[in-house]
């Protein structure tokens, strides 16, 4: 087994922890980078916030919850409710209780978010993550922070790793990749920044994938995005095939070329 032990949740993105000192606080994404472009993860922690607000969160941006939101449909997507607030401390149908935290979260143009993706959390379950559901686009399969073992051998499969969040998405397992499978990343991998490019793996023989950053050097995974390994059959390379633009979020496509 090559991968290593991915751990670590927040990696290349800057995390905050949100006050408990049950008063209404307003956070900026901004406040912390300045630059707008880099990942930014709020932490809520197992206290009183209060109603909060968080402003310019962005499609690389995270919440990390100390317990799972309730998720009433159970798929994954946290719908807002008719207020446009996230209800952060719910954990059951029913309403509010007191103490339970209202969140407001709006992006860079002021527009309310009004849904989250859930992303797994790691093996102590301490940290649930979550990001905006918009993301994650129709026949997409996504890669959790956890370490997911995904089977390809049934049709052809995109893979999803949302890395732009600066979060680690697990030591992977993919087997029967093919020619006709894709592997999805928000940021670049390293040294697959061309078009057609060929992205040789490290001495680990797995795939490392990057934080939030395109093009950070590979052979570090653990503290960056997370690391995919193939089996049955092995794979040590893809190429980029393509890449889009989609809802302001870069989509990176690479797999397999026959003869590369």
């Amino acid at each position: 087994m090559a991968l290593g032990t991915n751990d670590s949740l927040i990696t290349t993105a800057t995390g905050f922890d949100i006050a408990f000192n049950n008063t209404n606080d307003t956070y900026d994404t901004l406040d912390y980078d300045a630059t707008g472009k880099q990942a930014v993860a709020f932490v809520f922690g197992n206290g009183i916030t209060g109603d909060d607000t968080i402003q310019n969160f962005d499609k690389n941006d995270s919440i990390i919850n100390f317990q799972k939101i309730f998720d009433g449909n159970n798929d994954g997507i946290i719908s807002f409710g008719p207020n446009g607030q996230l209800d952060i401390d719910r954990t059951g149908a029913g309403n509010k209780n007191a103490g339970e935290a209202q969140i407001t979260i709006s992006n860079s143009t002021g527009q309310n978010i009004d849904a989250l993706r859930y992303l797994g959390t790691k093996g102590n379950g301490t940290g649930h993550a979550y990001a905006d559901a918009s993301t994650r686009l129709a026949g997409m399969t996504e890669g959790t922070v956890g370490n997911d073992a995904f089977n390809a051998g049934t049709g052809a499969k995109t893979y999803l790793y949302d890395t732009a969040l600066g979060l680690n998405l697990g030591g992977d397992t993919i087997s029967n990749f093919g020619a006709d499978d894709r592997i999805v990343t928000t940021t670049k991998v390293h040294n697959g920044t061309d078009m057609g490019a060929v992205i040789t793996f490290g001495k680990n023989m797995v795939l490392d994938l990057p934080g939030d950053t395109d093009g950070i050097k590979g052979d570090n995974g653990p503290t960056h995005g997370g690391q995919i390994e193939f089996v049955n059959p092995g794979i040590d390379h893809l190429s980029l095939l393509d890449t889009k633009m989609v809802g302001g979020v870069n989509y990176y496509y690479y797999g397999v070329t026959p003869g590369a």
